[in-house]
């Protein structure tokens, strides 16, 4: 993961993230005194040394978006590689309430781009990281003995199967039923024929977020915790959700474990 001395594309991608200058040309100092080496081993020398945590903020979020917007990993990946801050520990996932997942649903369903708006519901509905969703191909959707699940690598090019709920049978019916249907390589392809990209998908989250002021931190990460709160409030055991979620360490796993105060109540409730 070292940075390659190519200033001017760095330069080019981060413009077209959207970054405001000020921000670009400090993420740009930041990254131009780590070309040497890894990013992951220097960002931790700085946290291990305990720089100041103003200064290894920008720090961190600068390698988090090199490695995100340039070396092509999703969120997740990254979070897992780079050290919290001053060595905090990891703060417990952000998932969508009930009520909000339910206004969600409702926003997704009146997307009217096809592709887009079945990968918006499915994406509760699954668990799915949105480059796996994203990259998945025609043949990559599965059926036996009645039952659609999706066969895909995740990360690591580990291989795993994720079963889609009927609420899900139901999206991608709908879907492959409909105009849009696939008709290529991509499932869900985009109007030039490759793949629909996760920026679009992105771009979808945050004008619901905007259109809907409670579900301001919206985005696919949030609705992939969604999926894994939902299945532990059912009763759904840590270890089957890591092998659903993908996860290599069930210690990432139980980052979902935090009870909200309404799961406490109902357990204080059980004492009568």
């Amino acid at each position: 993961m070292a940075v390659q001395s190519e200033s001017a594309a760095l330069a080019r991608r981060f413009h077209q993230r959207g970054l405001l200058p000020s921000t670009k040309d400090k993420y740009q100092s930041i990254l131009d005194a780590a070309q040497k080496g890894s990013l992951v081993d220097w960002i931790n020398a700085r946290v291990h040394a305990r720089t100041p945590l103003g200064t290894v903020l920008p720090m961190r979020a600068a390698v988090k978006h090199y490695l995100i917007s340039v070396e092509g990993y999703d969120e997740e990946t990254v979070d897992s590689l780079l050290p919290g801050a001053r060595g905090r520990e990891a703060q417990s996932r952000q998932a969508l309430s009930p009520s909000g997942l339910a206004t969600y649903l409702i926003a997704s369903d009146a997307v009217a781009n096809e592709p887009a708006r079945t990968i918006l519901l499915l994406l509760p509905k699954t668990g799915l990281r949105i480059s796996e969703i994203t990259g998945l191909k025609t043949d990559d959707l599965k059926q036996r003995d009645g039952r659609w699940f999706f066969s895909l690598r995740g990360k690591g090019d580990k291989h795993r199967l994720v079963p889609l709920p009927p609420a899900a049978e139901h999206t991608i019916g709908e879907y492959l039923d409909g105009p849009s249907k696939p008709r290529g390589e991509w499932l869900f392809a985009s109007s030039w024929g490759g793949p629909i990209t996760p920026a679009a998908i992105r771009k979808y989250t945050r004008q619901i977020a905007d259109d809907f002021p409670e579900l301001d931190k919206l985005s696919p990460h949030v609705l992939r915790h969604t999926y894994a709160t939902s299945l532990l409030r059912k009763g759904v055991d840590v270890k089957t959700l890591q092998v659903l979620m993908g996860h290599e360490s069930i210690q990432t796993t139980q980052r979902y474990l935090h009870p909200e105060l309404d799961d406490l109540a109902g357990a204080a409730d059980r004492l009568g």
